[in-house]
């Protein structure tokens, strides 16, 4: 068997766990306290809710689904229990029971939001359980991380604002899906016989693709969020302060779950999990699989680009030579970061096509289009998600095996990556929507779930297609 790599930064956190975030949690609570004090103005309290609604909305749903039984009548009755909680919550909020202590009610949003998550969380269980239980720490890293770069955010005079707020949304996708990544590589180099140590680091090792090429969809992010929002003049301090953020979250939520999973007493049952894992979504997937032979997939590819064509001609494009820019920009960020023009390409056009038949969507059913820069905003997080995909994709081209397979073994390792970003991702955006009162969350929300659904029809196909015609060539 064939080690898995092992890089500086996995190796380094994987045998000095304790150092690594010894360092790190201590230098951003000095971030978030420094700036606060310093800036004033009520930063402190908007950093404290930030802190405390992320929690609630991030870390508690994982947190309680990691520890969730397995299934059956424990799980039925798990599950009840924390229904009648939230039920019994959202009734105190609105006053119909009474408690004899003098205790504030949690916000009704809040716990529905949460509870909601937790749901989402547990119907991803087949798929992604291991991911849950091995990648729990990855949320406290990120809320760790964001409401330290948030002490910074208010030094430069962003944190009250929309600018903020969207970097603060992405930060937390970001960081949770840095440590998603960890644990997903984590699962399968255990399997695969690697000692708990070695696979930790070689996980972390991993998850460097797909978050440098989150942070540099980012960058990209931001040069077209500033160009929109300043009548074309570019702010690369917010450039700068928006990457921060984003880079404090994805060290954290990368340090902290490596160092878990060094740290943890891991068994044999962590493997056992994930080949039964594998071997449940072969069998779900089997279906499709036979449905969706080359010839198949590539006339499906060719609808969509039909479908987009007319839809480029009745909704138009939006900012179109922004709009184009990002898509340039995102492609050599894929490329360099994936080092794979294909896996470019794909991120590229699912992207653009699924940006295309979201607006199309949008305007036949009649729902209210976020703003230029929100677009952009769920367009990025679509990249996010697409790239923790399509690095699956690339890894399983990397062998000799038929199309079918292929495209099989990418989806059963990136699926779990892609849905559990986009969960991420919504309530990321929630939690900034009420702790940061960003007006544009809710439309940007509908639109990033657009989006990532379509882009979820149209991948699978699409692998299809492009690993068929790239193993034609093969000698």
């Amino acid at each position: 068997m064939r080690e898995a790599p092992v890089g500086l930064v996995g190796a380094f956190v994987a045998e000095r766990p304790y150092l690594s975030v010894g360092v790190l949690a201590p230098a951003l609570a000095a971030l978030a306290v420094v700036g606060a004090r310093q800036a004033g103005g009520g930063a402190g309290e908007t950093i404290a809710l930030l802190a405390i609604t992320a929690a609630a909305l991030l870390i508690a749903p994982m947190a309680i689904a990691a520890v969730a039984p397995r299934g059956g009548v424990a799980l039925g009755a798990f599950a009840a229990l924390l229904t009648s909680i939230t039920a019994g919550l959202v009734a105190l909020d609105l006053g119909a029971i009474k408690t004899p202590f003098d205790m504030p009610a949690p916000p009704r949003a809040i716990v529905i939001a949460s509870f909601a998550y937790f749901a989402f969380l547990i119907a991803l269980a087949p798929l992604a359980r291991n991911v849950t239980r091995l990648g729990v720490l990855a949320s406290f890293g990120a809320v760790l991380g964001v409401a330290g770069a948030a002490g910074y955010l208010a030094l430069e005079g962003y944190l009250g604002s929309p600018s903020g707020a969207v970097a603060i949304a992405l930060a937390f996708t970001i960081g949770i899906g840095a440590g998603v990544n960890v644990a997903a590589d984590f699962s399968t180099f255990f399997a695969e016989g690697e000692h708990r140590r070695r696979a930790a680091a070689a996980a972390g090792h991993s998850a460097i693709a797909p978050s440098a090429f989150a942070l540099m969809a980012l960058v990209d992010f931001f040069v077209i969020y500033s160009s929109t929002i300043n009548a074309g003049s570019i702010d690369w301090l917010l450039v700068w302060t928006g990457f921060s953020v984003s880079a404090a979250a994805v060290g954290t939520g990368l340090v902290a779950v490596v160092g878990g999973l060094v740290l943890s007493d891991i068994n044999e049952r962590a493997a056992l999990d994930e080949n039964r894992r594998r071997q449940w979504f072969a069998a779900r997937w089997r279906p499709l699989r036979l449905a969706l032979p080359a010839t198949t997939a590539i006339a499906t590819i060719a609808i969509a680009a039909i479908l987009v064509v007319i839809a480029a001609f009745e909704v138009g494009i939006v900012a179109p030579i922004r709009f184009a820019v990002f898509i340039l920009f995102l492609c050599i960020a894929g490329a360099l970061s994936f080092v794979s023009a294909r896996t470019s390409a794909l991120i590229a056009g699912v992207l653009a096509a699924s940006a295309f038949l979201a607006d199309y969507a949008i305007a036949i059913v009649g729902v209210t289009a976020p703003a230029i820069e929100d677009r952009f905003a769920a367009l990025t997080l679509g990249a996010i998600a697409l790239g923790a995909l399509t690095v699956s994709w690339r890894d399983a081209s990397e062998t000799w095996r038929n199309a079918r397979d292929i495209v099989e073994n990418a989806l059963s390792d990136g699926l779990r990556r892609y849905l559990f970003i986009i969960g991420a991702g919504a309530a990321s955006l929630f939690a900034t929507m009420y702790a940061l009162q960003w007006a544009g969350a809710l439309p940007t929300l509908i639109y990033f779930l657009t989006i990532a659904l379509i882009g979820l029809l149209i991948a699978p196909p699409a692998m299809m297609a492009m690993t068929t015609l790239s193993t034609r060539r093969r000698p």
